[in-house]
């Protein structure tokens, strides 16, 4: 997801519930949920295999692991979320959760974007041959 849709979102889901955010506090909260989805499952953007100078979040099997996700820069409108598709959306729900002040339907819409990525392994939008 490019890091100005993503803002976009933010901003109509949250519409009259807060200040508008400088770029620095959003990327702030953004690289916080990011982290907690990295936490949460396996991206497969962030998942590694072999050794790499990259910072380390934590371990998973098989001599995998998962790196940090880069903090993003809303300067530049067009980078994406370092994150899996489906996952933007998770992270969106995390930072909408924490920005609208325990908004708990955003938790529970973060956290079935992550089950519905694990269900699918991590292969939402790749078709198969048929």
């Amino acid at each position: 997801m490019k890091l100005s849709t993503f803002k976009e979102l933010v901003s109509i889901r949250l519409e009259h519930s807060f200040k508008e955010l400088s770029d620095e506090a959003l990327a702030e909260l953004t690289l916080e949920g990011l982290i907690y989805v990295a936490n949460t499952c396996e991206p497969s953007v962030l998942l590694r295999n072999s050794d790499t100078d990259e910072n380390v979040l934590r371990c998973v099997r098989n001599n995998s692991f998962i790196v940090m996700p880069d903090k993003p820069d809303f300067s530049n409108a067009e980078e994406h979320l370092m994150i899996d598709e489906p996952l933007a959306y998770a992270v969106l729900n995390y930072v909408c959760f924490v920005l609208s002040r325990d908004e708990k339907k955003f938790f529970d819409l973060c956290h079935k974007a992550i089950g519905q990525y694990i269900a699918n392994d991590g292969k939402e939008g790749e078709y198969n041959d048929l």
